[in-house]
């Protein structure tokens, strides 16, 4: 039987998978992820920082006394002399201001000794390296390209951040430090990198092949790698602490998040464990893991600050400068916090400076009269500003919305209890760029939810591109012009040139000590940081800001002051010196006189004293007048000695010369010689 003849089938190409069409919304993020965007988007950002600020870039020190403090104590750590302050009669330690900040200038100033410009533009180097980090963490905890770029773009332009950028204070930073630990605990919560995960299970070692080996050798390397990293941490946790004490609130923070992240592990776990699931072991290793990154964030806090209290202990510090800070009362009159009605009243101005004043002049650079009562369009545009922010929250991812959560509700929390003094753009730096965050998030996700839910549309990025496009251009020239001072004072070369009488007396004094003083001196001035600065070196200490005066002429006594500067920059000086200086007039000889009283200005004079307790009566008063027996020393050296009668040589005595020798003796009528001896 024949077989029959097969037939071969003809091969057939195989059938490709479809490929999916990718949309428009699909290539608009996929471009807007692309490395050479991302890349571009920064260059953009790092352009408009860099005309900003050189737009506003200041040569000249600035007259805050705290970047004067910080300079000062740097040279001496650079110097060799300890964390110090140079600026007072004796050089003591410097227990005010935290170390991290001055031992990085201290670095600086090894590069550059005394380098104010260097210091000052490492400042703005800081502020770009924050802004890229910003950048970088808005679009990780996102997923959007647009909110990123322009949140840090406003950023570069928002002209406290640029202002800070520009004086020797912590602010940069501070944000700098805080936002590298920011990205650190986001990257070692996403990473197994305890001991426990290190070395094979040696009942497998046998079975193990050489690629086995060789991917243990990688996942070893780079456990590593991850040791290294959270070493890291804790150290940038440590410094942030010894940046600023404000650093509390990030620390605290982060603490939280990882208890919360620890304690969402372990309700999974508990829930696995019922169910009986064959990867507990694995939930297990996370929450043993984020429970020691909780415990190590303490450890980290606690020890350095024991270490920096034990430090203070020993200089004899024994309590906080900001504990007594948070317990002043507005007014300047040395009262204290005492009744739930004290805190009442400061509770509502912070709130509604918060609401009114700050956020708005942060998001918009908005001005604010800061001692004017909020009127009700404040207080509206405030309100909208808050729920714009509000909805940005409550649309961030929940590791990203617990961990800013924290920060802000903490910080906040301080803010609203704190000095009303205390308060304003300056005071809110480090969460600055987190409003401009929330308020950018907020504009982008309702505009999402109008699209989606509202006109039934497809999810796009294309019309929250363009409706954050709309208010950049709208926002953009209100913080151009809300830098406007900065661009002006940028372009004045000297302080003396600007048009503001009391500071420019102020300095002029300085001038006048650098000038015509021995470096012998001991001044007592309101701001002994601005007079060391602009007076060539010289010593001094400032006055108790709230003091009778007989209690001031005490501490000039006890302090062995030899001149005193009346000033009308700052009000303590009119407010406490004044009264004294009134009511013992022989002890303070006017050296120099600094303009003139301007009633309609409501400007007074400047004047230079030199001061010496001998000076003055010392005997017998009748209802507060010289009357009896006594003696007075005048402030030429001369000396009277006898009876007094209505504050006036009356009767027998003798006057000396300023060598002790008798210069005239006799009777005496209302301070004229009528018959010598």
């Amino acid at each position: 039987m024949s077989k029959k003849a097969i037939k071969p089938q003809p091969k057939t190409a195989p059938k490709k998978p479809q490929q999916q069409q990718t949309t428009l919304t699909q290539k608009v993020e996929n471009f807007l992820n692309n490395k050479f965007v991302i890349i571009g988007l920064l260059a953009v950002i790092s352009l408009v920082f860099y005309s900003n600020y050189s737009a506003i870039f200041d040569k000249k020190i600035d007259l805050n006394g705290d970047n004067i403090i910080y300079f000062s104590c740097a040279k001496s750590i650079a110097d060799g002399e300890g964390y110090t302050s140079p600026m007072g009669f004796e050089k003591t330690p410097q227990t005010h201001f935290p170390i991290g900040y001055p031992i990085f200038l201290a670095g600086l100033q090894k590069i550059s000794p005394n380098d104010i410009l260097f210091c000052k533009k490492a400042n703005g180097v800081l502020l770009w390296l924050s802004l890229l980090l910003f950048f970088l963490l808005i679009k990780k905890i996102t997923k959007n390209t647009p909110t990123a770029f322009f949140a840090t773009l406003f950023c570069a332009i928002q002209y406290s951040l640029l202002q800070f950028s520009t004086i020797m204070m912590s602010e940069m930073l501070f944000i700098f430090i805080s936002l590298t630990a920011l990205h650190l605990a986001l990257y070692l919560n996403e990473k197994i990198f305890l001991f426990c995960h290190c070395g094979f299970d040696p009942q497998s070692l046998s079975k193990s092949s050489d690629s086995d080996f060789r991917q243990n050798d990688k996942k070893q390397s780079g456990k590593w790698k991850n040791i290294l990293l959270l070493i890291l941490f804790l150290l940038n946790i440590a410094y942030i602490y010894l940046v600023r004490s404000w650093g509390i609130s990030l620390i605290l923070a982060l603490g939280i998040w990882f208890g919360i992240l620890a304690l969402q592990t372990f309700l999974i776990f508990r829930k696995e464990k019922k169910s009986e699931i064959s990867n507990i072991s694995i939930t297990k290793k996370m929450l043993f893991q984020r429970v020691i990154l909780c415990f190590l964030t303490a450890f980290a806090l606690l020890t350095t600050h024991t270490l920096w209290n034990i430090r203070q202990a020993n200089c004899g510090k024994t309590e906080s400068d900001y504990k007594s800070d948070f317990l002043k009362k507005k007014g300047g009159n040395g009262e204290t916090m005492a009744t739930w009605n004290d805190w009442k009243t400061r509770i509502e101005y912070n709130i509604s400076g918060d609401i009114t004043k700050w956020l708005p002049n942060v998001i918009s650079g908005s001005p604010f009269n800061n001692g004017a009562k909020a009127v009700s369009g404040e207080w509206l545009r405030g309100i909208l500003l808050l729920i714009v922010m509000i909805f940005g929250f409550c649309c961030l991812k929940r590791n990203a919305f617990w961990l800013i959560f924290s920060y802000l509700a903490i910080g906040m929390t301080v803010m609203i209890f704190y000095f009303e003094e205390y308060q304003g753009p300056r005071y809110l730096m480090p969460m600055i760029p987190f409003f401009i965050f929330l308020f950018f998030n907020g504009i982008s996700n309702i505009t999402g939810f109008v699209w989606q839910k509202l006109l039934k549309k497809e999810n796009s990025f294309i019309p929250k591109i363009a409706v954050l496009a709309i208010f950049a251009i709208f926002l953009y020239p209100k913080h151009i012009k809300a830098q406007e001072d900065l661009r002006l004072s940028a372009k004045v070369p000297k302080w003396e040139y600007v048009n503001n009488p009391k500071m420019t007396n102020y300095l002029a004094a300085c001038q006048f000590a650098k000038d015509s003083l021995p470096e012998t001196i001991r001044m007592i001035t309101r701001k002994p940081e601005i007079f060391y600065m602009f007076s060539g070196y010289k010593h001094s200490t400032s006055f108790p800001w709230v003091a009778s005066p007989d209690s001031i002429i005490s501490y000039l006594k006890t302090k062995k002051a030899t001149h005193v500067i009346l000033d009308d920059w700052y009000q303590h000086g009119y407010r406490t010196l004044f009264p004294a200086i009134q009511q013992y007039p022989e002890k303070f000889k006017i050296l120099k006189q600094i303009g003139q009283a301007d009633n309609q200005r409501m400007i007074n004079p400047t004047y230079v004293f030199e001061f010496n307790d001998k000076w003055g009566y010392y005997g017998e008063r009748k209802n507060g007048v010289k009357s009896g027996k006594g003696y007075e020393i005048f402030q030429d050296g001369r000396k009277y000695e006898g009876n007094f009668e209505d504050n006036l040589p009356n009767g027998y005595g003798i006057l000396y010369l300023p060598n002790g020798q008798v210069a005239v003796k006799g009777q005496w009528k209302n301070g004229m010689m009528i018959k010598p001896e």
